[in-house]
């Protein structure tokens, strides 16, 4: 079974989805943005979006699986 996001539902650790990294039983996807204020997450997000892994608004693009 397949552990995912407590808040997107998003398969976590999947190798394929870098969003999917698993912070505490949450995707990166989710916890990213709810972490803008600390200057190292606000950098990933908006690698992120310039990525394209994320909308211009930090939202997480749906995962690959």
């Amino acid at each position: 079974m397949d552990a995912r996001c407590n808040i997107y539902g998003r398969r976590l650790s999947n190798a394929g989805d870098p969003l999917s990294a698993d912070c505490g039983g949450d995707c990166w996807g989710c916890v990213g943005p709810i972490e803008d204020s600390w200057p190292p997450s606000a950098a990933k997000v908006a690698e992120e979006i310039l990525q394209g892994l994320r909308g211009p608004d930090g939202t997480a693009k749906p995962p690959p699986d």
